[in-house]
């Protein structure tokens, strides 16, 4: 299942597709930037939920592909699926020559918005570095409140909207 804005596609990473980014290689034509430093250990994540049967689909990893040309240019997705709570984290990331134009932004209000149409998902968690001024910045942008300082990282809660 694709989701897209127009500007950017979300585009889910199958197993074997993770298997590619945990190896450090995109499986998609992408910028030369990409994979970025923090892709290899998300895609092992992912993977090794895959093998404890800790997968619901569309609560992984999708690959960030700029409309415009077709390129990967990051990724973004949830760390697992929902918990008893119905609370899941959060993560993002785009290859150097693509930050800063917005993007993933884009692709967490994609991912947000799809995850709180789905059952089960109240509440989506990211925590950052504290000095991660550009992440902390996109949460922000995407409504999402900070809840907890702890040193070095910080944690943004995002609540699904009551209808």
């Amino acid at each position: 299942m694709e989701l897209s804005d127009g500007v950017i596609k979300l585009i889910p990473v199958n197993p074997a597709q993770a298997q590619e980014l945990a190896s450090g290689r995109s499986p998609l034509p992408a910028v030369p930037d990409y994979p970025h430093a923090d892709t290899a250990a998300a895609a092992r994540i992912f993977r090794d939920s895959l093998g404890i049967d800790n997968w619901v689909p569309g609560f992984g990893i999708y690959l960030i592909v700029r409309a415009g040309d077709g390129l990967v240019v990051g990724d973004a997705g949830f760390h697992t699926p929902p918990d008893l709570r119905g609370s899941a984290e959060i993560g993002y990331g785009l290859a150097p020559s693509a930050r800063g134009q917005g993007l993933a932004s884009r692709a967490v209000r994609l991912l947000t918005a799809w995850g709180f149409a789905q059952p089960g998902l109240s509440s989506v968690v990211g925590e950052t570095d504290a000095g991660n001024l550009a992440s902390i910045q996109v949460l922000e942008a995407c409504g999402f409140v900070r809840i907890a300082d702890r040193g070095d990282r910080v944690r943004y809660l995002l609540q699904r909207r009551p209808t």
